[in-house]
């Protein structure tokens, strides 16, 4: 029967044996289609919120609002994992600000001029997605909304609020 030093020592030989071969070790980098695809799927999504116009939709009873977004901060970040199913995942993060005004027609909504007069929430939408060693797929997506003299909300996105069509979607960051 091992005594109780003797199976600490063991223990901390062990431990050890699987901690020194991973200090000062780096993670390998993120190439080839990994890479290449994220890096597509990236620069997809800062095409689609760049080319994204302000819109007039009805608001209460007379009231026609603009509401209009910043140009998007992309960042976007791949990471290598240690799983042979899921052997990269990315993150995109961005970053915008939501302003809105409001006039009683909507020729009047149209001629509105968005400024930072005008804001009305700085949001950070967090987009998560896996590689399975062909394509990327979307897992799930989340919106940080920061609104003045408020308390921030933290929403979680579905498939249907990334992908829906117009300025409020994001579909241009989704996979193809």
């Amino acid at each position: 029967m091992p005594s109780p030093l003797r199976s600490a020592l063991l223990l901390m030989a062990a431990t050890l044996t699987l901690t020194l071969p991973l200090l000062g070790c780096k993670k390998p980098e993120v190439s080839g289609p990994a890479q290449t695809g994220f890096d597509a799927l990236a620069a997809a999504c800062t095409q689609a919120l760049a080319a994204r116009e302000p819109h007039v939709r009805p608001g209460g009873v007379g009231e026609w609002i603009k509401t209009g977004y910043s140009p998007a901060l992309v960042q976007p970040e791949v990471t290598r994992t240690e799983s042979a199913v899921t052997p990269y995942v990315g993150k995109i993060v961005i970053k915008d600000n939501e302003a809105q005004a409001a006039a009683t027609t909507e020729a009047a909504a149209q001629a509105i001029t968005l400024t930072p007069a005008h804001l009305l929430s700085n949001r950070t939408h967090t987009f998560i997605y896996s590689f399975d060693g062909k394509q990327w797929r979307w897992q799930n997506g989340q919106r940080l909304t920061k609104i003045p003299g408020q308390n921030d909300r933290l929403e979680a996105l579905t498939l249907a609020d990334v992908n829906a069509a117009g300025p409020k979607g994001f579909a241009g960051c989704l996979p193809r």
